[in-house]
């Protein structure tokens, strides 16, 4: 089921990067970059196809990517490839959907972010650009919207001589919305908050989050820096929503409580209703 999922979620990516191409990008004289980009100015000169030069330029990429990237993400890239080159062979007979110079940033772009998203997320890729940033962030930890920022900025600076001066200075702006949304779907969906809880009334808290909010905890032991004394810290994840009824419970039975939270972009487990105990000694440099 997970597999069909994945190939459900390449599948609606694809189609969503087509639609943000064939009719909100390229018949407005607009690029996001990369391999696209490239694309849809070719087209724009000499009205050779944009799927056409899609292809031929993402077949290098997919080839040197899939060498380090293995036979998964090779087969997922290959299939949304194909599934975006079929929607856009589709859509190219339509008009664009719109012709506001702001609607265009902003959906083209919102459209672009999401669709690249979700085939990154389920294990592919779908600009030869893309793959290339996937297999540099695996092999030396560079976030991909900064790659892509990075590569494209040449790309960008020729569309200005391809279309003008302010059709480019849009298309960044697509592109930073792109970049950004990108990270939204790859980070943000998932995105949670880590709590950490050092109060002298630990388990009476511990107690009241699980009750309550039915949250896992965990029960650190920890060693004040200054009073050198034993605590119990409470550690725990939960989401956006949920921490400022947290926040209530925990300064409501301890009002000199201090809570320390911070954002985590992958969590699995969060909604487990078991409580885990671990002797670990740590430093509290805040005590």
């Amino acid at each position: 089921m997970n597999k069909l999922f994945d190939y459900f979620i390449l599948t609606i990516g694809s189609i969503i990067v087509a639609v943000g191409l064939e009719l909100i990008l390229a018949p407005n004289s607009l690029v996001d970059g990369g391999v696209t980009a490239i694309a849809i100015m070719i087209n724009a000169v000499s009205k050779f196809p944009i799927w056409i030069t899609f292809v031929i330029l993402n077949i290098p990429s997919l080839y040197v990517a899939g060498k380090y990237m293995g036979k998964k993400f090779v087969i997922r890239t290959l299939y949304a490839n194909v599934i975006t080159t079929i929607a856009l062979i589709n859509m190219a007979p339509f008009p664009a959907i719109t012709t506001s110079e702001v609607l265009i940033v902003l959906y083209g772009g919102l459209l672009l972010g999401v669709g690249i998203g979700l085939v990154v997320k389920a294990g592919g890729a779908v600009d030869g650009t893309e793959m290339i940033a996937i297999w540099i962030n695996k092999k030396y930890h560079i976030p991909i919207s900064k790659f892509l920022l990075l590569i494209n900025a040449v790309i960008l600076s020729v569309a200005a001589f391809v279309f003008s001066l302010e059709q480019a200075m849009f298309s960044i702006a697509v592109f930073f919305i792109v970049s950004k949304t990108i990270d939204f779907v790859l980070d943000g969906i998932n995105q949670g908050k880590s709590v950490m809880i050092i109060s002298e009334k630990p388990e009476e808290i511990g107690q009241q989050l699980i009750d309550e909010l039915g949250m896992s905890i965990t029960y650190l032991h920890g060693v004040g820096g200054y009073s050198n004394q034993e605590v119990h810290i409470i550690y725990c994840i939960t989401d956006r929503f949920r921490y400022p009824k947290l926040k209530e419970v925990v300064l409501s039975i301890d009002s000199s409580a201090i809570l320390e939270a911070s954002f985590v972009t992958e969590t699995t487990g969060v909604k487990s209703k078991a409580l885990f105990r671990i002797n670990q000694k740590s430093v509290d440099d805040g005590e």
